[in-house]
Formats: structure tokens, C-alpha cells, sequence
């Protein structure tokens, strides 16, 4: 909780130059960026902290891009099994890696609904930054 609380200022900073992603063409399409075990870890951490799942929580793959700014972007699905009647449900997500000395984790920007509209709007977002998910 408290890597949560601590990336919430440097993203809000981070995130402030950025626009809207509706109908312009203002997301850099990164380079293709191999994610560490370090940085996968981060990856499931974040999305557990923002996830306060009692159920099993299962990670699928998950694909990055590295913008010109050294920006590391992730796309990937999650899905939460077991919890109400045993209800599994496949979603993406998007977020971004932070590594600013102390601070260093990941921070998921968008985690789909489950609605068709949801899921795809991630996955839009997602290939705009060159990442096929």
C-alpha cells in the first residue's frame, strides 16, 4: 500500500503532460522491451495492490514498449478466479513501469471492465504503443 501511496505523486506529475488518447494520434509507438523477472514481479505486485482480490488471481502474458523518453510501457491480462460462485473473468490492462531512484514498481494506469467496449479501449491503447497483447 505504501508503494502505492509513494508512485501516486510521480505518476500524477508523469501523467500531467499527457493528453487525451480520444481520436488523436498522441501516444508514441515504443520499441518492443524485454521485461525483467524484476520488473514482471513489480508488474503482478501493482496489479495485486490495486486488486484487493480474494480470489485467485491469474497473470497472462504480458508485453512491453520502451518510448523514445525511455518510458516503459505494459499491456497484459489478468483474471480473477474463485471469490463469488467461482466467477473467472479475463481483462486487460495497461500501465507503466517506474524506476526514479528511490522509487521503483509499477503502476497500472487502466485495468478493463468487462465490457466489450472496456476491454477493447485497452486494447487500442495498447497497440498504439506498439503493443500487441
Amino acid at each position: 500500500m505504501r508503494l502505492a501511496i509513494s508512485l501516486s505523486l510521480p505518476m500524477a506529475v508523469f501523467l500531467g503532460g499527457c493528453q487525451s488518447i480520444d481520436g488523436a494520434d498522441n501516444l508514441e509507438k515504443g520499441i518492443p522491451y524485454q521485461l525483467s523477472a524484476k520488473e514482471t514481479a513489480a508488474v503482478e505486485k501493482g496489479l495485486r495492490q490495486q486488486l484487493p482480490y480474494e480470489g485467485l488471481l491469474l497473470f497472462g502474458p504480458m508485453a512491453a514498449s520502451k518510448n523514445s523518453k525511455g518510458h516503459v510501457s505494459v499491456c497484459g491480462t489478468i483474471t480473477a478466479m474463485g471469490g463469488y460462485g467461482g466467477i473467472a473473468n479475463k481483462r486487460p490492462y495497461v500501465g507503466m513501469m517506474v524506476n526514479v531512484k528511490p522509487l521503483f514498481g509499477f503502476v497500472p494506469i487502466v485495468i478493463a471492465d468487462d465490457s466489450a467496449t472496456g476491454q477493447s479501449a485497452v486494447i487500442l491503447t495498447c497497440r498504439r504503443m506498439g503493443i500487441v497483447i
